[in-house]
């Protein structure tokens, strides 16, 4: 890490701090520059405003949640057991990790759009490591053969679905076994 990437570093995580405590509208650009020991004229030199820090610290907390998803994953021995860590490692961290989005959620009117922009740059590596446990799956004869001709479809399919137990867990509920439920359905169906 250079000296610039410390610096972000160091106002990112006094920014989540202090949205975590005070919100976004009490947290000031001095809260911040004095939160993490840097003068305010350097939070202007990284950051256009605090709006531009709120999505970096967002940004920084998903690339967290995916690269934990992507270790746990790797511990697995088979794919189904690869999914299952994938998807609950994902809405664990999720859960413990962006309570700052519950904070904002009540400041700023958070619309679809901005959760899309916010998600769209990290779609590639959601993909990736979710097509790397299907064609492990493939290779290990776990999944069908059949399935592998059609492996992107599959994989848009399974994150959308993913995606719709996420926003479930999130606003209805936290039921452990409902997941599990559908991780199975979706490994019978590979």
């Amino acid at each position: 890490m250079n000296k610039d990437d410390v610096i972000r570093a160091d106002i990112l995580r006094a920014a989540e701090v202090l949205f975590q405590k005070w919100g976004l509208k009490k947290t000031t650009m001095e809260d911040i520059a004095k939160e993490a020991g840097k003068g305010k004229s350097t939070l202007y030199y990284y950051f256009k405003n605090k709006a531009e820090i709120l999505l970096a610290v967002l940004d920084d907390q998903i690339v967290r949640i995916l690269q934990k998803a992507r270790r746990e994953v790797d511990k697995q021995k088979t794919a189904k057991e690869k999914l299952m860590a994938y998807v609950s490692t994902t809405f664990k961290e999720i859960r413990d990790t962006m309570t700052l989005f519950d904070v904002l959620r009540g400041e700023l009117k958070i619309d679809k759009e901005f959760i899309r922009n916010i998600r769209k740059k990290h779609d590639i590596l959601d993909e990736r490591i979710m097509r790397s446990i299907l064609e492990y799956g493939f290779k290990t004869k776990e999944f069908k053969a059949a399935s592998a001709r059609n492996i992107d479809a599959i994989t848009r399919a399974l994150l959308g679905i993913k995606m719709s137990l996420l926003i479930n867990v999130f606003v209805e509920n936290d039921d452990q076994e409902l997941i599990r439920l559908i991780l199975d359905l979706m490994s019978w169906g590979l």
